[in-house]
């Protein structure tokens, strides 16, 4: 099966498409699409759609476009080994003083990067906003075209020439696209892009081919001079390659004007010089740009390529994941919210239930206690009638401080009783601390014995002698003890 991609360049004033297709012999473009959309009745939209409706591009191949120049900042920076790991991840947070752009609204992708000789990474950054890569994607999504690939066509040209002209990437090179209204310059070493600058051009339509070579070569010539300066701190080699991509109306006078004027050997790319050209394709448009994205999705995969839709894709995917942690944190939250409150509702049923229980309870309680009166409110009715008991048997309970109470008194006797002799009590008379004991026993030893027993508790004091006497019926012992209880020892 023939693997096809297609490149799209959505210039300022342009559109042009190219497919390659990945055949046995080769690579091979296919199809070239190239109009203006200078005039205010160009439609780029319609000019999309067209690519696979009228122009027989194969609508199932993947598709890399570029973001135009004005999209599209670069940066020379110097940086540690960690900051370089995060600008790979897409943290731009270091880079807030390098780019016209908030660093939450950064789009980040790292060009390349080789180690300096105090240690740190001269790294090229490019990078772009989240606000114009929608925009991008928006406008190639209304023409129906969804790209898998978005990187910058300065790093698409590198790609074009470096598989054309694989000596480019030997040693040091200067890459020159011109445009209609932007002069890009890239230094190529060893392969890699160090530095890329954007330079605004304009040029009057009227101006003859000639003129227009020699002030672009004007420009050229102090461009280069700062670069090599800020770059490698020297002047520009004598035998400097300039790898020349320009509209074809312009690219031989210029060719003549760089290497008259700056001394430099100009080399005018040829897209077709390693890809194969299909019969029927004429157009003689600049297709540099829209062939490198097409080649960029049939060539091996490099460690640092730009690709703007796939970084925005992760971070929008971070952001997502973000969003959903929080909403299963919220809805975690009210879940345990709503079991919380629907706990306090089954507790509350309990204390409810528990409340009728116990409401029976006393009510049950008040009936057999109170069988006669009314229930109306038990527990205020049930505490009236213990205050009554309590007040109607307060002189069984009351005392001073120190004196013992009548049931101490009864309970000191009963602990005295003895327990031979048959001793019985008929009566029993506390008043405050006098005692009368009022009883018969079977002989008057018992008493004596008893009497003594009362003297050695130290509890009770005799105050009169019993004065027995014995019964001449039943023949037992009667007597009157008088006892004072005294004070309770401390």
């Amino acid at each position: 099966m023939v693997k096809r991609s297609i490149g799209i360049d959505m210039g300022r004033f342009h559109l042009r498409a190219v497919q390659v297709a990945q055949q046995p012999d080769g690579l091979r473009v296919e199809k070239v699409f190239a109009r203006p959309t200078r005039r205010s009745t160009d439609s780029p939209i319609d000019m999309l759609r067209a690519l696979t409706t009228e122009q027989g591009f194969d609508r199932h191949a993947e598709v890399t476009a570029c973001l135009p120049h004005h999209a599209v900042f670069f940066a020379d920076i110097e940086v540690d080994a960690t900051t370089l790991q995060e600008l790979r991840a897409g943290h731009a947070s270091s880079l807030r003083d390098d780019f016209p752009i908030a660093a939450e609204k950064a789009v980040v992708q790292v060009c390349s990067s080789r180690p300096s000789p105090n240690g740190r990474h001269a790294t090229l950054v490019a990078t772009t906003s989240i606000d114009l890569l929608g925009e991008e994607l928006a406008r190639l999504a209304e023409g129906k075209i969804h790209p898998s690939w978005i990187e910058t066509p300065i790093t698409a040209v590198h790609t074009a020439i470096g598989y054309n002209h694989p000596d480019c990437n030997e040693g040091v090179a200067l890459l020159l696209v011109v445009d209609e209204s932007v002069l890009s310059l890239a230094v190529v070493q060893e392969g890699n892009l160090i530095m890329v600058r954007n330079i605004p051009l304009q040029l009057p339509r009227d101006t003859d081919q000639e003129s227009v070579g020699r002030q672009i070569t004007e420009v050229l010539g102090r461009e280069i001079e700062i670069t090599w300066r800020k770059l490698f701190g020297v002047d520009v080699e004598a035998d400097l390659r300039v790898f020349l991509v320009a509209p074809l109306a312009i690219a031989s006078d210029l060719t003549e004007a760089i290497q008259d004027v700056l001394g430099c050997r100009a080399i005018l790319t040829d897209p077709f010089a390693r890809v194969l050209q299909s019969e029927a394709i004429e157009d003689a448009s600049p297709i540099c740009v829209a062939e490198g994205l097409a080649l960029r999705r049939l060539l091996p995969r490099e460690a640092d390529r730009v690709d703007f839709l796939q970084a925005h894709t992760a971070q929008t995917q971070s952001r997502l994941n973000l969003r959903k942690e929080l909403a299963l944190c919220g809805s975690l939250l009210i879940a345990t919210i709503a079991v919380w409150i629907g706990g306090l509702f089954v507790h509350l049923s309990r204390l409810e239930s528990n409340y009728t229980q116990v409401k029976e309870q006393i009510q049950e309680v008040f009936q057999q206690t109170l069988p006669g009166d009314k229930c109306v409110e038990p527990l205020a009715q049930l505490q009236q009638k213990l205050d009554a008991l309590h007040t109607d048997g307060g002189w069984l309970a009351s005392f001073q401080p120190g004196r013992r109470t009548p049931l101490e008194i009864l309970g000191l006797l009963s602990a005295h009783h003895p327990t031979e002799g048959d001793l019985e009590f008929d009566d029993v008379l506390i008043a405050g601390d006098s005692i009368r004991v009022i009883g018969q026993c079977g002989s008057f030893a018992t008493l004596s014995g008893w009497q003594r027993t009362l003297e050695e508790i130290g509890g009770l004091e005799i105050v009169d002698e019993p004065k027995p006497g014995k019964d001449a019926k039943t023949g037992r012992v009667r007597f009157t003890l008088s006892l004072s209880s005294g004070r309770r020892v401390q």
